[in-house]
């Protein structure tokens, strides 16, 4: 009977399996960081798409907010011209005026801020990627504005809706709606119109209705000149932090 030997492999010393893990560590360990390291660039560029895209609804903020300003200056004066108007010993004089201005005196400015990117980071999850804590509290805190902004729209569309009832007592609806244009501008009429009475208590209480819209718009005017300031701080912010020209 024929008799094999048995063929004996060496045993593999401990430091061979040392090595093929340390291998097999480091190549797990670099792909790990390709990986992040890509991560982390797309989450900087993303960050950076952000930042220009903020930077450029700030600066249509700013025209928006000049434009809106600049409204509300000649609500104010208008405002303030009713009112004398209204409690003038001369008023019978001043139809065509007081139709003119009674018209536009519930009329709003709304403020549309450009907020697309913010709007964009807020449903993507994309405001984590802001890593610079000022400028995150500094968006927060200029986009929070619109809150209080909001809040005093809330309070003049109420008055307005006050100042409608009681005018319908006093100005002649035909004349009313006679002086709308097409595109909804208000044209002051011709001749000089009466009004549906001179009595003097309502006559008051429309001055003291138009007086109290005249203030809250002022209010409204106050928190928009100080908005658009924050936005013009909030430029220069991003621009210093983030080394932008």
């Amino acid at each position: 009977m024929e008799v094999h030997a048995h063929t004996h492999t060496p045993r593999k010393k401990w430091t061979h399996y040392f090595w093929e893990f340390l291998m097999l560590f480091l190549a797990v360990f670099c792909g790990f960081l390709a990986e992040y390291q890509l991560e982390h660039k797309i989450e900087k560029d993303k960050e950076k798409q952000y930042i220009h895209g903020l930077l450029e609804d700030l600066h249509e903020d700013t025209g928006t907010l000049s434009e809106t300003i600049n409204e509300f200056d000649g609500h104010l004066k208008r405002n303030d011209t009713l009112i004398k108007l209204l409690t003038s010993d001369a008023i019978k004089e001043h139809g065509s005026d007081l139709y003119y201005l009674g018209r536009r005196a519930s009329r709003s400015v709304r403020l549309a801020l450009h907020d697309f990117t913010i709007q964009q980071m807020k449903s993507s999850g994309g405001f984590r990627l802001i890593r610079n804590q000022k400028v995150s509290k500094a968006i927060i805190e200029y986009y929070n504005r619109t809150v209080f902004i909001d809040y005093l729209n809330g309070i003049e569309s109420n008055e307005s809706d006050e100042y409608r009832k009681m005018a319908i007592d006093i100005f002649h609806p035909v004349t009313f709606n006679g002086i709308v244009n097409p595109d909804n501008t208000i044209a002051r009429p011709e001749n000089n119109p009466p009004l549906l009475t001179y009595d003097s208590k309502t006559l008051l209480r429309l001055a003291g209705m138009v007086s109290y819209i005249r203030n809250t718009k002022q209010g409204l005017m106050k928190a928009e000149i100080e908005m658009k300031m924050a936005a013009i701080e909030l430029i220069q912010l991003i621009k210093a932090e983030y080394h932008l020209n």
